[in-house]
């Protein structure tokens, strides 16, 4: 199915100052991909770093949760909007939704949602499953923000002997915008895990790139786009 069908009439240009959002994603014999991120152009203003710093924070929250294993995801669904929520502002459409194996980009029977969206059909969380962490902001007229990734229910070593809790593993690797960050706003351990996140992509893409026989350049951007950030 085509998401997006351009309307020549109404089609926005895209300028130095605008935010630019790509969501794409492809069908590969072993896997599904679903992967979302936001860039800008020159130089992001204040509105757009608080917003993107905002997302930013609530994908990161989600993907630090460690949860009981049959947690639905109603129930870690306002990790992702909290930072918004904390200042008046929300999004509109789920966090995450499940991703099938060479099958439907968008498949349950799990899912990251609000509670108004629950169903009698939602499957607790389970080892082994893959969804999307993909919490957003959009501002009409103006820009929108998204920041998705792919996890993997993991067990941690956290929990009872008899029923060790769950978390994510982060298996999307693509930087994210480094200058549409505000470091200041970002707690110490949510600075951690975009550093730790860079790093891993760093090590992971390197490899693949020059396995591949990729420019010098692409490297080059490789190591710009995922330098550790300080406060």
């Amino acid at each position: 199915k085509q998401w997006y069908q351009r309307r020549v009439a109404i089609t926005a240009g895209i300028d130095k100052d605008d935010i630019y959002l790509c969501d794409s994603g492809a069908q590969y014999k072993d896997g599904t991909t679903d992967v979302t991120r936001t860039l800008h152009l020159s130089e992001p203003n204040a509105k757009q770093i608080d917003r993107f710093t905002r997302v930013l924070q609530g994908h990161i929250n989600l993907a630090m949760a460690v949860f009981p294993p049959g947690t639905k995801g109603t129930c870690i669904d306002c990790l992702a909007r909290l930072p918004l929520w904390n200042v008046g502002l929300n999004y509109q459409h789920g966090t995450g939704h499940g991703v099938g194996s060479f099958l439907n980009v968008h498949e349950g029977p799990c899912r990251i949602s609000g509670g108004s969206r629950m169903s009698k059909h939602e499957m607790g969380l389970q080892k082994g499953m893959i969804l999307s962490n993909e919490p957003g902001f959009y501002e009409k007229g103006e820009f929108g923000i998204r920041i998705e990734s792919l996890v993997e229910v993991i067990e941690t070593d956290i929990g009872p002997d008899d029923g060790k809790y769950l978390g994510f593993r982060t298996i999307t690797m693509a930087p994210i915008e480094r200058k549409l960050v505000d470091v200041a706003m970002l707690t110490d351990e949510q600075l951690i895990w975009l550093n730790n996140y860079h790093a891993e992509v760093r090590d992971k893409l390197k490899k693949h790139f020059e396995e591949q026989g990729k420019s010098p350049e692409l490297l080059e951007y490789l190591d710009e786009a995922t330098k550790p950030l300080v406060k």
